[in-house]
């Protein structure tokens, strides 16, 4: 027959039952993270793809630190142009800015100059998602000569010398007619 024991049935009552309170602790925080994965795939989505977009940014931009020319071998641009026609000027403005701002400090070519490519990239994220049905490599060689047309104008009267402004204004459309053409339309069909 079943003997009642307070003392033990108390201290059954307070413990932790490993298979019980744990594992169903557990199961409800695992089904809750799972919910609001769902809810906010489309904001997690985003976040993820302007994180990769800004790693790939400075990651571009770091043979700076060993190279004192600059030559226009970034992506950058790719980062702020199909993040504009995805996802909307925002997302862009933030992609531009915070991957030119690590790879400007990451590579010790941070100076007064550079607020003059932070206004190029502003002018981008704001202007690429207008063309929203035009072919992206079209949008992306059109935002890379605007960009250009923006910053070397402001660099060599800043004090940028003309030929180190024309290296990189001719390397860098030469890249990114290279990129839009050949990386970008694989990327945006990607993600859309």
């Amino acid at each position: 027959m079943f003997k009642y024991n307070r003392k033990y049935l108390s201290d059954l009552a307070t413990s932790k039952l490993p298979f019980l309170w744990e594992k169903r602790i557990a199961i409800v925080l695992v089904i809750a993270a799972v919910f609001l994965l769902y809810l906010f795939r489309n904001v997690i989505e985003v976040l993820v793809v302007m994180a990769i977009f800004i790693a790939i940014g400075i990651v571009s931009m770091m043979y700076n630190r060993w190279i004192k020319v600059s030559f226009g071998f970034e992506l950058i641009m790719l980062g702020i142009v199909i993040t504009a026609m995805v996802y909307g000027r925002i997302p862009a403005l933030v992609v531009g800015i915070v991957a030119l701002f690590f790879a400007e400090v990451l590579t010790d070519r941070f100076t007064y100059s550079t607020f003059i490519s932070f206004i190029g990239v502003f002018v981008i994220a704001m202007v690429a998602p207008i063309f929203q049905n035009t072919s992206i490599t079209w949008v992306g060689i059109w935002m890379t000569l605007l960009y250009d047309a923006i910053i070397l104008p402001g660099y060599i009267l800043l004090g940028s010398s003309i030929w180190r402004s024309s290296v990189f204004f001719i390397t860098h459309i030469l890249f990114n007619v290279w990129v839009f053409m050949f990386i970008a339309p694989g990327v945006f069909r990607l993600l859309t």
